[in-house]
């Protein structure tokens, strides 16, 4: 049954919902609240389209992503704090400092939903501090506060700190760790255990000397019409509870590991290999057959029926180290690094949380870092430990010294095409990364529609954001032409952009019949404004035009959208994909296809 609301006339068109934009300036230390009109929601929802748009009117040209300029924008996603299950999310966007471009990521659960109760649809914060400080949020009230105290503490304990300084363990916290105080480029920012991890975001906040922003407010959230938003959600929440999500629920993301190990797409050793040996001996499956060893706990969002985060500890250890097994953290540290031991993978992702530093980038950055030592780039005993694949021994003393930015962890605290360039000796090789962005855990030589994605991808290297891969795992056998693949690709790009703007979570996509005419009928059940199916892709369109537009002004060029040069000239060494590689040339001409096809639909190749 498709999901349609009950009431279609409830839509009046006036917005209904938190609306206030708020923006801080930390120079000045001044607040400026003000009413977004019901055009701004009518083009660009919330979330990350919201986002966009508030950093598109900010962002004129080049600037410092490190500098005061560079403003940092929180946008609540429209339906959290409602009924709506998988949506307590909000996006936060700024210049990324890893890769010079727009960077927009994704957190979630209680700080969300709190977001809003305090009337808020967004915040922008510009300006940097003479001193660490907090920015506090209660209600109506803004403060900056003295957060000297809270220097050097990670995330988890910063915010324990204000919570008992406040005397409120409800107030809700998003803070940086040691690594974005320190610039690391790829650092995260953390609220409720959650990490928008990716770009850079953490270092943004420490250039500002933010270290936290701490909200506490009680209002109620308005919903336009409450009853078909109960009937929408409640059918939402059944199907999320079913088959769709039974992966997510019973493994979490880890499951992924043995299925692209079956099939010969997963990236090893820092893309030299396709497939792992010791692939089985990190994944969560080895973990709960340990009954014996390992504690496995469960986790999840505000107001998610699929709790899908699964962590493990050993047994005789805290039971607050436990660390998530989440497919791209394992992916990193593990097959990425050539290490089989699950207690050195968890240790390197808890290790990571601490420090607020984002995984993938963590351990492509090790992996980097091991092939330049075995090619004598760099010394084998940098960290202590032999820098060299295989050796679980060396992650944590690895981490520390890119948090601390130490030695040679001061250099890979770039990222890996900063750092190929300072090491030299052909080092550029070995860097795997889109536009600067280090690549995810998906072999692209043998996903031929997912690599055109990660070309094009505004944001860089980012799975969620060119989500190709996934009609080439459900049939890699699949022969299509340039332009029908360009067109999956588009495809995937502004559905991304539908679901980031709604913020609604991507591990329920199966759980829609037909996604675009049943999320606009929650929006329009919860917001008021009507919205169909064309309009709920038109919105998207429009904020894919609009981060294009951003990274054009920052100096983005469509020579810009390509691939390692690994992967045009090495091809797979093993498994089914073997002597697979991607073709320079049909590349080309899949982005030729793709540019003609944006441009027919309004985009320009340099807008």
């Amino acid at each position: 049954m498709t999901m349609t609301s009950p009431n279609p006339g409830a839509a009046a068109g006036t917005f209904v919902g938190p609306r206030d934009l708020l923006e801080i300036d930390l120079t000045s230390r001044t607040v400026r609240r003000s009413l977004l009109g019901d055009d701004v929601f009518a083009d660009a929802l919330g979330g990350v389209g919201l986002a966009v748009r508030l950093i598109e009117e900010r962002v004129r040209g080049p600037l410092d992503p490190l500098g005061p300029d560079n403003p940092i924008v929180f946008a609540a996603g429209p339906f959290a704090s409602t009924p709506v299950p998988a949506a307590n999310k909000h996006a936060l966007a700024t210049i990324s400092p890893l890769t010079g471009l727009l960077n927009e990521g994704l957190s979630s659960s209680h700080f969300s939903a709190v977001l809003r109760r305090c009337g808020l649809a967004a915040i922008v914060i510009t300006g940097a501090a003479d001193a660490w400080t907090t920015i506090a949020i209660d209600g109506d009230d803004v403060r900056f506060e003295d957060a000297s105290a809270l220097h050097g503490l990670s995330a988890r304990d910063a915010t324990k700190a204000l919570r008992e300084s406040y005397g409120d363990r409800s107030l809700r916290v998003c803070a940086i760790g040691v690594a974005g105080e320190r610039g690391v480029r790829y650092a995260a920012v953390e609220n409720d255990g959650r990490q928008a991890g990716r770009g850079g975001t953490g270092a943004v906040f420490g250039a500002k000397r933010l270290k936290a922003v701490a909200l506490r407010g009680r209002g109620e959230v308005a919903i336009a019409d409450p009853a078909a938003t109960a009937a929408l959600s409640a059918l939402l929440r059944e199907r999320a509870l079913g088959p769709k999500t039974a992966k997510y629920r019973v493994l979490g993301t880890s499951a992924n590991l043995r299925v692209l190990q079956r099939m010969g797409q997963l990236p090893t050793r820092n893309f030299t290999a396709a497939q792992f040996e010791g692939a089985g001996n990190v994944t969560p499956e080895r973990a709960r057959e340990s009954k014996d060893t390992y504690v496995e706990l469960r986790a999840g969002c505000a107001g998610c029926p699929v709790q899908c985060e699964h962590l493990y500890v050993r047994k005789q250890r805290d039971r607050r180290t436990a660390a998530a097994s989440e497919y791209e953290s394992v992916w990193a540290f593990g097959p990425n690094c050539g290490v089989d031991d699950l207690d050195a993978v968890l240790d390197a992702i808890g290790r990571c949380d601490v420090l607020g530093l984002d995984t993938i980038s963590t351990g492509s950055a090790i992996a980097f870092a091991m092939e330049c030592a075995q090619h004598d780039l760099v010394p084998c005993d940098a960290f202590g430990p032999e820098l060299r694949f295989g050796n679980g021994a060396v992650l944590l003393p690895a981490i520390d010294a890119i948090a601390e930015r130490r030695g040679l962890g001061d250099v890979l605290a770039d990222g890996v095409r900063a750092a190929a360039q300072r090491i030299g000796g052909g080092a550029e090789r070995f860097a795997m990364h889109c536009k600067g962005l280090e690549l995810p855990g998906y072999e692209p030589r043998a996903l031929p529609t997912y690599a055109l994605g990660l070309s094009t991808c505004t944001r860089g290297a980012c799975h969620n954001r060119a989500a190709t891969y996934d009609r080439d795992l459900r049939n890699p056998s699949d022969v299509r032409d340039d332009e029908a693949r360009a067109r999956d690709a588009i495809e995937a790009e502004d559905r991304a952009v539908a679901w980031d703007s709604l913020v609604l979570c991507k591990f329920v996509r199966d759980c829609f019949e037909d996604f675009e005419t049943e999320a606009a009928a929650l929006w329009s059940a919860v917001s008021g404004v009507a919205l169909d199916a064309d309009g709920l892709r038109a919105a998207a369109q429009r904020t894919w035009e609009r981060k294009r537009a951003i990274n054009a002004r920052l100096g983005w060029t469509p020579h810009d959208d390509t691939l390692p040069e690994r992967l045009f000239e090495e091809s797979i060494a093993d498994g089914p994909n073997a002597g697979r590689r991607v073709d320079p040339e049909r590349l080309a001409s899949l982005r030729d296809v793709y540019e003609s096809l944006r441009r027919d639909a309004g985009v320009p190749a340099s807008a």
